[in-house]
């Protein structure tokens, strides 16, 4: 299981910029990291990238939820590299997404902190319902997790 703290970034401008969002992610981790089940609070308000949040606003809080299937690619130590793909299902339809139910992404970089294992996961992950309707702008999050 891990839980941990993150936040949302989009594109603006030929550039990366933050949303303004806090998000807490939790997920459960099946057969050996293989699989994830998790639920993601986005417990403030996002606003459009590049823009402050009192002008636009993305997407109001709200509950995520992905299943999906992990790839343990890399392996040097105590350092792992995932990638992983599923779905996802949004409880909110917004600027950012016009669909409930989207694809899931994911590129996360563990360390393994002892034996009995505790780990530190540093995952970058894209939803997006990949141009079913239009516009598609999609979901971006950077979350640092600890597991346990």
């Amino acid at each position: 299981m891990l839980l941990g703290v993150g936040t949302t970034f989009g594109p603006s401008f030929r550039r990366l910029a933050w949303t303004s969002a806090v998000v807490v992610p939790l997920q459960l981790e099946l057969d050996e990291s293989r699989w994830e089940l998790g639920a993601f609070r986005f417990a403030s308000a996002q606003s459009v990238p590049g823009y402050p949040l009192a002008t636009i606003r993305a997407a109001n809080p709200y509950w995520g939820l992905t299943a999906m299937r992990r790839w343990q690619v890399l392996h040097r130590g105590r350092m792992k590299l995932y990638l992983g793909f599923g779905a996802n299902y949004r409880t909110e339809v917004d600027y950012l997404e016009p669909t409930r139910w989207n694809f899931a992404w994911l590129i996360a970089v563990r360390c393994d902190l002892d034996r009995h294992g505790h780990v530190l996961e540093l995952g970058v992950r894209h939803w997006s319902d990949a141009w079913i309707k239009e516009p598609n702008r999609g979901q971006n999050l950077l979350a640092l997790s600890f597991g346990f």
